[in-house]
Order: C-alpha cells, then structure tokens, then sequence
C-alpha cells in the first residue's frame, strides 16, 4: 500500500474507535513518506485527543513545516497550544489559519475560544458571531457564544444560545439514554392547565442542578405539579423543598408526566432576563443539624473537584493553601471533600488540624446538615459552594483568574448567590494571590490574627 492509502486506513480505524491501529497505520504512513503533511496533522489530532499535547503540537508543527498552506494544522495546533494554556501562542495560530482559511467556521471558533481564555470577552464574543455568519448552525460556536454572554450578563440572548448544549456530541448518549423523556413536549414557559405533571430532569452536574432549581418555585406558582428526576444523590435534598411534589433517582423508573424541561432549560423557560435569580432565596432550607462540638469558629473546606475532566486542574487548589488556617487557635477546620483528594489530609500530616467528615456523607443532604452548623464555607468551584449558595449560607470560593461563565468577570459576590464572596487569581494559575486576598479577609472578618498568613 501506498502512504496515502495507509493514511487512509488510519482515518476509517481511527473513526471506528480503532486508537491503537489509527496510530500504527498514520506512522507506516510517515515512515513511508516522510513529507506527508496530512499524516503528521492526522496523528497529531489521535494524540491531542487522549490529551497528549506535547506529542501532538511536535507533530503539528512538523506538518506545517512541510506545507505551510495547511490551514487545519495551524488551527489544530492552536487547539493544542490552547489546551496547555499557551493562549496568546495558539491565537497566532489560529489567525494564520482563518488568513489561509476564512471559509472555516471552526478557525473562527477554536481563535475565539482563545481569547475566551484569556478572558478578552469582547473579541471572543465577535469571533464566535463571525463563525455563525460563515456557518449559521455551527453548534459549538453557538454553545461557546452561550457562555460568554452569559459570562457578560446578556441573559436574555445567552439563554437562548445555551438551548444548543443539546445539539453538542456529548450529549448524544444522555438524549438516547432518555429518549422517553427528550421525545415528549418541552416545557417552555407557556401557561398550563393547573395539576400539569411536568417532569424537570437532571442533564448536567451536581452544581447545575441546584443552581437552577431556585425555579422550581416559580414553575409550582404557575400550576404545575413539580416532578424532578435527579442524580442520585439529590433526592433527600429536593424532598425538602416545599415547592416540590415529587422526587425520583434517575437510577429508578422514569414516572409519569405530561410536559418535560431539564433543569438547565429552567432559566430560559422562566426567568430569560435573570430578573428573578434571587425571587425566592435562600431556596434550599435544610432544619436537621450535624452537631459539631468545637467552641472555635467553625469552616467548612473543599479544595478538589468531582471530575478530573479538562478544567480540573484549573479548579482546584492545593490545600496546602489552608495549612494556616488550619492551624490557627481560632478556627476549627470540617474537610466536606469527598473522593480521593480526601487522602491529601493525611498527605500533608493535617489529620490532627483537619476533621475529615466525608465517612458520614452519603448525599447532599447529609452536607446540608453540616453545612447548617459552619459559620463559613472555603472552596474550590463545586457543587458544595453551589449547595452553600443556595442555602444563603456565608461561602469563600477561590477561582481561577478566568472562571467558569457562572461567576461572571471581575465582581466580587455573586448574583447568583448574594451569600457568596469570590476570590479570583490576579494572574493565570496564581492561586496564591487569590489566598493572600483571602486571609486579609479571614482578619478583618473575624477579627483575628492567622499564623503565617
């Protein structure tokens, strides 16, 4: 076989999920043409997928050696750069490949992305516009323009953008998977006949969930009877809430209902202009109690996230960064961090500073009870800060200097909940910075000194 006909081979392997072949059959490929461009960017982009970018921006770069006028490999490149936080490399990139390339809407996209990154909101915002223009039904382009407007405060617009979340290829499997429910009528704000069954259904993480369900109380005012379908886990949690008539595990039998919406459509359904976001709060009242003994004031601490998905490393803090606090005579520190950053207690030798409570969560309504008794909330962006947040209770979360669209771009509380102080990084990956501001908090809060602040 020729290299071309390998390279082929590869791409259909590579298609059908065949990793390993993909790999073998593009390197026969190069060995047997050694200025195959397209071969080079072929592997490049099975390397980028399993997240080795080193490999895959060497192989990139050699790809446009041979052929400068390879405008997918620049854009390809500028992915990988922008992968490993090379943002102002990989919008280089990206702009040689849309001056080779203006046909693209991907070279639009994946530059806007860029600057998103950056936090250069504006120029993202007019890429991701650009891209649509050249391919009005670009799908990741339409979701990505969603986040930065809504990232801005352009409610009204971003909601209607983030409908498109449905189209994206990772939600393939979840619509199939309930088909049932995706196949019957959405609920869209309209008015109902009262004693309507309308399922709200969990489609998104943990925090997404009970960040829009401050709208359930707004869709029970309207006469529905409020059937929620959740992640397990949630379901202690939401019985709770009066507005709610009924509560079932999506590990159990999908339940009866006439209308469905998912809970992220919610806010698009009732509330596109965000008027209402703090109409009923705090929304999540939990009256049960985890008795915590200590006479100190009492923090709850999370400093790892429940995914090790792309964004988690930039998330998440080193809980070193509370090894002050920890110490300190004055504060009596509750780690609420399940999973197996839990260990990194016993890693740092804080066990006798630290009071691990993760062996006594079972779900979120476990957490609520001892979130009742905290005086204040530290973490990590996690579904706890969101369940804090909606219970109006006092909490810290540290960002990265470009957070996710739900903490808007500079401000200091949020607006989705007035209880909760953000702490961002003043620099990309600087988490000291965002702790340095913390403490001088932490004392004039409190009114006490913190050792080794």
């Amino acid at each position: 076989m020729s290299a071309s006909e390998y390279n082929e081979k590869a791409v259909k392997a590579y298609n059908k999920g065949l990793y390993k072949d993909a790999e073998l059959l593009f390197k026969k490929a190069i060995q047997l043409n050694s200025k195959y461009a397209e071969a080079y960017a072929n592997l490049g982009a099975l390397y980028a997928k399993f997240k080795m970018y080193d490999k895959a921006i060497k192989l990139y770069l050699a790809s446009i050696k041979l052929k400068p006028s390879y405008a997918g490999a620049y854009t390809n490149l500028g992915n990988a750069l922008n992968k490993t936080a090379r943002h102002e490399e990989a919008i280089y990139f990206h702009k040689a490949a849309i001056t080779l390339d203006s046909r693209s809407a991907n070279h639009f996209a994946n530059c806007a992305s860029a600057y998103k990154n950056l936090g250069r909101f504006d120029k993202a915002k007019a890429l991701y516009e650009q891209a649509l223009r050249v391919e009005p039904k670009h799908v990741n382009a339409h979701f990505d323009l969603a986040t930065v407007l809504l990232q801005s405060g352009d409610f009204e617009r971003g909601w209607g953008e983030y409908e498109w979340r449905f189209a994206k290829d990772e939600m393939r499997l979840h619509i199939k998977k309930y088909e049932t429910i995706f196949s019957a009528k959405a609920y869209r704000g309209e008015d109902i006949a009262k004693g309507t069954r309308v399922l709200v259904h969990s489609e998104q993480g943990f925090g997404d969930t009970i960040m829009s369900a401050r709208y359930l109380y707004e869709l029970k005012r309207r006469g529905a009877v409020v059937v929620l379908f959740v992640r397990e886990g949630l379901e202690k949690l939401f019985e709770a809430m009066e507005c709610v008539d009924e509560v079932h595990s999506r590990e159990k039998k999908i339940p009866k209902f006439t209308l469905q919406i998912p809970f992220m459509s919610l806010p698009f359904a009732l509330d596109r202009d965000a008027k209402a976001l703090i109409q009923e709060y705090p929304y999540i009242k939990i009256k049960e109690k985890r008795t915590l003994k200590s006479k100190k004031i009492k923090v709850g601490i999370v400093w790892g996230a429940s995914n090790s998905g792309e964004s988690y490393k930039n998330k998440v803090f080193d809980l070193r960064h509370l090894s002050a606090l920890a110490k300190s005579e004055h504060f009596a520190l509750y780690s609420l961090q399940m999973g197996e950053d839990s260990a990194d207690i016993q890693k740092y030798k804080l066990t006798e500073y630290i009071e691990d409570l993760s062996g006594e969560i079972k779900d979120f309504h476990d957490t609520a009870k001892i979130i009742n008794e905290l005086d204040l909330i530290i973490s990590s962006d996690t579904s706890v800060a969101h369940l804090g947040g909606a219970m109006g209770k006092k909490v810290w979360l540290v960002l990265q200097r470009v957070a996710d669209w739900r903490w808007g771009i500079n401000e200091c509380y949020s607006r989705w909940y007035p209880s909760v102080r953000l702490f961002r990084q003043h620099s990309l990956g600087d988490f000291n910075s965002a702790f340095r501001e913390l403490y001088s908090e932490l004392e004039r809060e409190f009114k006490v000194k913190v050792i080794d602040a």
